[in-house]
């Protein structure tokens, strides 16, 4: 199972109003900073609460202050990021180069708001003010009464100040009365941590594997691409036809070959038993069997009402319904990593739409609700015992593939 850690901060307006949220890299439940680089952990940031979860979400729709050293920011990882929702922190340890200052001018002629880090007011940083919209001031090492003269020069350039680890109420009245916009410190909140169950980079391929072979449009040829490269399902694939349950002719070595072989509507049946079979946990095969039954069951309520000409719309339906439960990662976050259309989207999240009235049926089936069951079929005009038969069909179908793979 996997999961990301971090810590997140508040930072304070004058009226004691969140303004935003500090976050600090964290790779365990314990609230200390982990002996790494600190590029790294600006990078682990990034990926865990942007490229696999949701930065916006974390920060509870406030600003994102995310400390950026030299690396991140020579190359460009700011841009990555929503330039409306992030102050870019330029931490204090970094070298003052032409680099980085042409690193720093990029990011602010791009729009993105720059803050120095606890700032020790020396002239180095004065080549960076002209991109700089806010810095951070630590009173405990720039002791309050010090601090007046100091800090003239950025209110005449219009400058905010935030004062960091403020304690006590004294040197928040302190701070107040000197003029500082923002605070952040324990007296207002300890740093607390986050903990999030992720998708891992090889679950979101597999994903978007299984969006890509879904499309009402794709061809073979797309198909077999798509699955080339992915090693591990190749080599599924071609024992899945050369096993004895499947294929008694002859040995198929070659994927396109195997596809066509195959024919499309199996082959995506298929990638999305292997596709679940290698995103679940090992305790998850009764599940595994429930979801694909399920993306079958409707598959054949589909082919029910409308015929041979059928989009797998539903199919795709059926199989995104439990992926929330086999993944234990939030739905919406599911569906944020594929390229699905807005019908099945509403359909899993909200049951709206004709593939969502019928995800409603199955689980009234899958229920033994039949008093439910026979009202809604009697008002889509189908026979009770076609919907037994459907599931029947599906239940078949699923425990012939999952032999197959087995084989």
């Amino acid at each position: 199972m996997s999961y990301s850690y971090i810590a997140r901060q508040a930072i304070v307006d004058r009226e004691q109003t969140v303004y935003g949220y500090e976050l600090l890299f964290r790779n365990s439940d314990k609230n200390v900073f982990p002996n790494i680089d600190p590029d790294e952990a600006t990078a682990k940031v990034l990926l865990q609460q942007h490229l696999m979860g949701d930065i916006h979400t974390v920060c509870l729709g406030k600003r994102a202050f995310i400390n950026f050293h030299t690396n991140t920011l020579l190359n460009n990882f700011p841009r990555f990021l929503n330039k409306a929702a992030v102050y870019i922190e330029v931490l204090e340890t970094v070298e003052v180069t032409p680099e980085l200052i042409a690193a720093c001018k990029l990011c602010h002629d791009l729009g993105y708001k720059l803050a120095l880090d606890d700032h020790d007011f020396e002239n180095k940083w004065q080549q960076l003010m002209p991109y700089v919209s806010l810095v951070k001031v630590d009173i405990q090492q720039e002791p309050i009464h010090t601090l007046g003269k100091r800090i003239e020069q950025f209110k005449r350039n219009n400058i905010d100040l935030l004062a960091e680890r403020i304690e006590t109420q004294e040197e928040f009245d302190a701070c107040l009365k000197l003029g500082f916009r923002f605070f952040q410190g324990y007296f207002f909140e300890r740093p607390t941590i986050i903990k999030n169950k992720v998708l891992s980079p090889q679950k979101i391929t597999l994903l978007q594997l299984l969006a890509k072979v879904h499309q009402p449009d794709v061809s073979f040829h797309d198909v077999a691409e798509a699955i080339k490269k992915d090693l591990s399902l190749t080599y599924s694939l071609l024992k899945f036809v050369n096993s004895a349950a499947f294929n008694k002719g002859r040995k198929i070595t070659d994927i396109k070959h195997a596809v066509v072989f195959v024919g499309e509507s199996e082959i995506k049946k298929y990638v999305a038993l292997v596709s679940l079979a290698r995103m679940a946990d090992e305790h998850s095969d009764m599940l595994v069997a429930k979801s694909l039954t399920r993306a079958l069951f409707l598959s054949e309520v589909e082919r029910l009402i409308a015929g041979r000409n059928t989009d797998n719309s539903f199919f795709m339906v059926g199989f995104l319904s439990l992926l929330d439960v086999l993944l234990q990662v939030p739905m919406v976050e599911v569906l944020r990593q594929i390229p699905i259309s807005e019908e099945i989207i509403q359909a899993v999240l909200h049951k709206k739409g004709k593939a969502g009235h019928f995800l409603r049926l199955v689980e009234t089936y899958e229920e033994g609700n039949w008093d439910l069951l026979g009202r809604m079929t009697k008002a889509l005009h189908i026979e009770h015992i076609d919907i037994g038969q459907c599931y029947i069909t599906a239940s078949d179908y699923c425990h012939h593939l999952l032999l197959s793979t087995q084989s």
